[in-house]
């Protein structure tokens, strides 16, 4: 009975897997508008600490990521700084956002990078979205930044996510 019971499990298991591989090689064929309203693929809270290019967290285009900054990280250390790291499967014009307050003391900017740590391109003038360029294969480092945060004042709850516009 309870080889019968497994190996029922197991080809019910089998046949969802090439189900699902099959599904997915028919959803990769469809072909998607070069401007898109697809929301996130999936949604995470990002990973402390992320505060430098070597402590990066993954972040992947079409995906959303939930970050707080303004609160004291280590002892004394006001967190106002986090940074993801981009791998780009394609070259594409991407549109990142970061939806959270505004004050008028302080506000949020994003800043991408390249794989060596050169400035590519910010966001303006207290805009809280970032169109970039990015080349197949190459990484990226996408920073959000709390600009005019000081200890103990205002803290930003934000979301970052993505799309491709062409």
């Amino acid at each position: 009975m309870k080889k019968t019971l497994l190996a029922s499990l197991g080809l019910t298991l089998l046949l969802s897997t090439s189900a699902g591989a099959a599904f997915a090689e028919d959803a990769d064929s469809v072909p998607v508008a070069k401007e898109s309203n697809l929301t996130s693929l999936l949604e995470y809270h990002e990973q402390e600490p992320n505060d430098s290019f070597e402590q990066a967290n993954y972040y992947f285009i079409g995906d959303a990521v939930i970050g707080r900054l303004g609160t004291e990280g280590v002892p004394g250390v006001w967190e106002n700084y986090d940074v993801f790291r981009i791998k780009a499967f394609e070259s594409n014009n991407i549109q990142f956002t970061v939806q959270g307050d505004r004050y008028s003391d302080s506000w949020m900017e994003l800043t991408l990078y390249d794989s060596n740590g050169q400035k590519i391109k910010r966001s303006r003038n207290g805009q809280y979205f970032l169109n970039a360029d990015l080349e197949k294969g190459k990484d990226y480092y996408l920073t959000v930044t709390a600009l005019g945060l000081q200890p103990g004042g205002h803290i930003f709850d934000y979301r970052i996510s993505s799309e491709v516009v062409r």
